[in-house]
């Protein structure tokens, strides 16, 4: 049996500020897709909510993996994201961290398997999901003005 190797994959996007709206108002396209991105309160959703979303939506592409390999039947799986967030650092430069200060998920599968098996789902999603990996871990970020 020959064992698939895998090589490092290069994720690109690109923004922009749309012309006739706020300065704010973002758009980013990613392949053929546009994402548009707003300041909390404004006509799209934040970054910040769109980093929760980015999360949900990794736990379930992950689960789904992990069930399939369990062979555990998902009839439906839902997942509540929430962050506990303090504006200070971004509108003043000081405070503690400008990020979130806690993220929680809560995982709601509908399945026939027992919780035991779930639970073994959960704790492989949570090791082998890359955003949450990005979030609980350090990965260099850096701005570069061109």
């Amino acid at each position: 049996m020959s064992k698939v190797q895998y090589k490092d994959t290069v994720f690109k996007v690109k923004g922009y500020q749309v012309p006739g709206k706020q300065p704010m108002f973002f758009c980013v396209e990613s392949g053929n897709f546009k994402i548009y991105i707003d300041k909390v309160g404004g006509e799209a959703p934040s970054p910040l909510e769109y980093l929760l979303a980015s999360l949900a939506g990794c736990i379930n592409i992950v689960a789904n993996i992990v069930a399939k390999e369990m062979n555990v039947n998902i009839e439906n799986l839902e997942v509540e994201v929430e962050g506990v967030f303090n504006a200070e650092k971004l509108y003043t430069g000081k405070g503690g961290r400008a990020g979130y200060k806690e993220i929680k998920a809560k995982i709601r599968i509908k399945s026939s398997a027992p919780r035991e098996q779930l639970e073994k789902l959960i704790k492989a999603v949570e090791e082998r999901c890359p955003v949450s990996d990005n979030l609980a871990e350090r990965t260099p970020v850096t701005l570069v003005l061109e």
